[in-house]
């Protein structure tokens, strides 16, 4: 959670500087920048679809792969 608060308030921050440059360059209200960079870091907090922070349960068991491949293969240089 503490990576969430962090990141949104760096996403917030990013985008106050590039949409208020943008604004200031197209000569609109500067406050647009306020704005896109309180969405910018809303979406990226909360993320309603789950895409940037995986969401597990306390009592999954974390994921252990197994072998690739079942197949012995040989080792180059040993002569087998």
């Amino acid at each position: 959670m503490k990576l969430r608060i962090v990141s949104g308030v760096l996403w917030f921050l990013a985008g106050c500087v590039v949409a208020g440059d943008m604004a200031y360059l197209l000569g609109v209200n500067q406050s647009v920048g306020l704005v896109v960079g309180a969405a910018w870091a809303a979406f990226v907090t909360i993320d309603p679809k789950n895409l940037i922070w995986r969401v597990e349960s306390r009592g999954t068991p974390p994921r252990i792969s197994g072998p690739r491949s079942s197949t012995p293969r040989t080792q180059v240089g040993t002569g087998a």
